[in-house]
């Protein structure tokens, strides 16, 4: 998808430095920590039982949590993610779903999630377009149930990406973001410090 000059909207287009990490013409790449990691997986209650209301720590969700990392890269997050799930819960087996649209980084994500024998399906997608109409896909198709997104700002605001995370939430599905937060919908909880907010139906 272009912008309004006709060039590549990229993830990181609005930053003002070079993150580190794989970059590339077709493939660029922001950098998420495993501080980062570790706290979304609290934030979004995966594997744990609720434990904001001061309920007990370290009890596996009753049902099966698929996890989906929009704009997966090469799968490192979502492979460490999914790893650190099955730590803490290994009786969760969870689920994840990578999507990115360049098919290099999703061919390495599939080659890594087999070597490190995690249960996670890869999908090659620009959901800046939309084509395929990609809610159906994650909710009908494979019962995702907590999306982790980091975009920043001008690619929140796209009618495309707008329409994708209103309908998710609005479903029931918990959406996380990172660093950059979209302003149309509410947020249910947040890490400052980490920089995480999530959004459910509750928001």
């Amino acid at each position: 998808m272009e912008d309004s000059d006709g060039l590549p909207i990229f993830a990181f287009q609005d930053l003002d430095y070079i993150p580190s990490g794989f970059s590339g013409v077709l493939a660029p790449y922001i950098e998420t920590t495993m501080g980062t990691m570790r706290a979304a997986v609290t934030l979004m209650r995966l594997g744990l039982s609720g434990d904001q209301d001061g309920k007990e720590k370290g009890v596996s969700s009753n049902h099966q949590q698929v996890v989906c990392d929009l704009g997966c890269g090469d799968g490192y997050f979502l492979i460490s993610l999914l790893t650190h799930i099955s730590l803490l819960a290994p009786l969760a087996l969870p689920l994840g779903i990578g999507i990115d649209y360049s098919p290099t980084l999703i061919a390495t994500a599939g080659i890594q999630s087999t070597l490190q024998n995690v249960n996670a399906s890869w999908l090659i997608y620009d959901f800046n377009d939309d084509r395929g109409d990609l809610v159906s896909q994650l909710i009908n198709g494979h019962q995702v149930t907590h999306v982790f997104v980091y975009l920043v700002p001008k690619q929140l605001a796209l009618p495309t990406v707008r329409a994708i995370l209103t309908r998710l939430a609005g479903s029931g599905v918990v959406v996380c973001c990172h660093k950059f937060y979209p302003e149309y919908l509410t947020p249910a909880r947040r890490d400052t410090l980490m920089e995480l907010v999530v959004y459910d139906e509750t928001g």
